[in-house]
């Protein structure tokens, strides 16, 4: 029996850290993280410190996993196959991009989500949606995809284009593909944490899954409430989770009395650390009620990463 020496490649010997395997092979470490968990798509070994290490094998395979996803395969079966498998499939059948629209290919998946939302097709968003987050990339799949589409969604429904089957289906989906990111997110245990509700009478949550989705892939650790939550409930999650921010969101309706008082109580129930945030597309019509309760309205998700990157320096 001979010994392989050492100069003989090793396909399979783990060497290479996530920083490497996703230049190389285009998929950020939130899809590879989301691919192993949900798929086992590939099994890379950890050093004693915890590092994921991954081989040249693995690299070769999630490189023909991407290639046929972004053509329109579904993950879900891909995983399941053989990689010589893939790779016959990479040779022998054409792979076609998407179309891009007008402003780059975030046009395609938010036309393409749209569709599928008012066909009541769940599948069909959820498979576009997760295709445009692999596609690319995170932040800009947040900024350029969801939130518009989020808000085109609330824009037909509050002038009856859609009904309200249609907003509750997008809501449901974006609230899994949104937790897909966020559980993909690679965070730290000393990661400062942020909460994310919206408060009582907010029924309208897509805002606040957004929130959660860019602070996780900002590398915050978050507790996410959901919807109408009233201020001491908010304010004891703080204080339970030692969040360093308590993040709102305010989507409908923009003339509602009780906000300030809601706003108020919650600012005496936080400790005088915790920063508070209020965004959504009704933020701006509260601003004098947020100042009052020395908060802070922040009007998109860059101005969003920002401000948690600057509370996240903070000692």
């Amino acid at each position: 029996m001979t010994t392989p020496s050492a100069s003989a490649p090793q396909p399979n010997l783990p060497r290479h850290p996530v920083r490497v395997v996703a230049q190389r092979t285009g998929l950020s470490s939130h899809v590879l993280r989301a691919w192993e968990r949900r798929y086992g798509v590939v099994a890379p070994t950890r050093t004693d410190g915890g590092q994921r290490l991954y081989s040249d094998a693995d690299i070769e395979r999630l490189s023909l996993l991407r290639t046929l996803t972004a053509a329109g395969g579904a993950i879900s079966q891909l995983a399941q196959l053989p990689s010589d498998e893939l790779s016959r499939m990479v040779r022998e059948e054409p792979i076609r991009a998407p179309e891009a629209g007008p402003d780059g290919s975030a046009e395609r998946w938010r036309a393409s989500a749209l569709q599928a939302i008012e066909a009541l097709d769940a599948g069909a968003l959820r498979h576009e949606l997760g295709r445009g987050a692999l596609a690319l990339g995170v932040p800009h799949f947040l900024d350029q995809v969801v939130s518009p589409l989020l808000r085109e969604v609330g824009t037909r429904w509050h002038d009856g284009r859609l009904g309200i089957a249609h907003e509750h289906l997008a809501t449901a989906v974006v609230r899994e593909v949104l937790g897909w990111v966020r559980e993909a997110a690679e965070t730290a245990a000393t990661a400062p944490v942020l909460v994310v509700a919206t408060p009582s009478n907010q029924w309208h949550e897509g805002g606040a899954l957004l929130v959660a989705a860019t602070a996780a892939a900002e590398g915050w650790r978050v507790a996410y409430l959901g919807a109408n939550l009233p201020g001491l409930e908010i304010a004891g999650a703080a204080l339970r989770t030692g969040a360093r921010a308590v993040a709102l969101s305010l989507i409908h309706p923009e003339d509602d009395p009780a906000v300030g008082d809601h706003l108020e109580a919650l600012r005496r129930s936080l400790p005088a650390g915790v920063t508070l945030l209020v965004g959504g597309s009704a933020a701006p019509a509260y601003r004098s009620e947020v100042d009052a309760a020395q908060g802070q309205v922040v009007t998109d998700l860059a101005e969003l990463r920002a401000v948690l990157q600057r509370l996240a320096s903070r000692p």
